[in-house]
């Protein structure tokens, strides 16, 4: 009996907790993430020395989400899944960092990055899981682990943002009694149900964001696209020798049009192209005007 109790406490003080989706999201074929934790999460952790668990493994007690909570907490080591920016793994990542528990921080090559986290450092994996792929990914992920745990051993805090902004201490649990666990868990449920939908809604804002900016680049690309077609336009009217009237009005179009490009947010290159295209419809008039003189 002692035997057990002592394997036990060993692949606790091993464990690596993996936050990842445990359904399957829209855009993913059935299964995926359950085989990216068995081929790549998994074969990563026992590379490096760890035991990997998932929350739905955790089956304890009947108290399951308090152990959950537990174990997230405890747990030496975590991996933390990104790719899809799912709120519930936005959600645990938070709870880990507010405990200053090392995270090695994963995402799939292609996924767009959460703004909030890039100062931090992540893995990328490859999603197709070919088996060359996933060989050297299994290793990347469990050079990652290693790294991390050698930093933390060393007092160095990798992907700690108790470190990166210089806080005075991180979050601490006080112990709970078997007594207090029911009115823990329901308070602990609450604020995690709280915590949830504000995450859905700051990603639910952050895509409309996204939405509404892919749209005014969108409409920018078309006017752009315009400003040309008539820049060249203005240039074959001037060599055909227009009347000047109807060059005039398509120089004045083209110039409203391209100064209201310019008062866009848009990159500095774009800004210097529309310039350019505002200089060159100038020196065309000119042209127009010296063939006139």
């Amino acid at each position: 009996m002692a035997k057990e109790n002592t394997k036990k406490e060993i692949s606790t003080s091993n464990d690596c907790f993996v936050i990842m989706p445990i359904a399957d999201p829209d855009g993913y074929d059935k299964g995926h993430f359950k085989k990216v934790y068995e081929d790549l999460f998994k074969v990563a952790c026992d590379k490096s020395g760890f035991h990997a668990i998932r929350a739905d493994e955790v089956q304890q007690t009947n108290l399951i989400h308090l152990d959950i909570l537990q174990k997230l907490i405890d747990s030496p080591i975590a991996i933390c899944d990104l790719s899809n920016r799912n709120p519930n793994v936005l959600f645990e990542l938070g709870l880990r960092q507010a405990f200053d528990k090392p995270t090695v921080l994963v995402q799939e090559c292609g996924t767009p990055k959460i703004f909030d986290i890039s100062p931090l450092r992540y893995t990328e994996y490859r999603k197709e899981l070919k088996y060359r792929e996933v060989l050297e990914d299994q290793e990347s992920i469990a050079e990652a682990l290693k790294a991390t745990k050698k930093a933390t051993d060393n007092g160095e805090g990798i992907n700690s943002i108790i470190n990166l902004l210089s806080l005075s201490s991180p979050a601490s649990l006080k112990d709970v009694t078997e007594n207090d666990s029911a009115k823990m868990l329901q308070i602990v449920m609450s604020e995690m149900n709280e915590l949830r939908t504000d995450f859905r809604r700051t990603l639910r804002r952050i895509d409309e964001r996204e939405a509404h900016s892919n749209e005014n680049m969108h409409r920018f690309e078309i006017e752009f696209e315009k400003s040309r077609m008539d820049l060249r336009k203005l240039h074959e009217y001037v060599m055909n020798g227009a009347p000047i009237e109807i060059v005039k009005e398509l120089y004045d179009r083209l110039q409203n049009r391209l100064i209201r490009l310019i008062d866009r947010s848009i990159s500095v290159s774009r800004r210097e192209q529309v310039k350019d295209m505002l200089m060159e419809a100038e020196h065309i008039l000119a042209m127009q005007a010296s063939k006139k003189g």
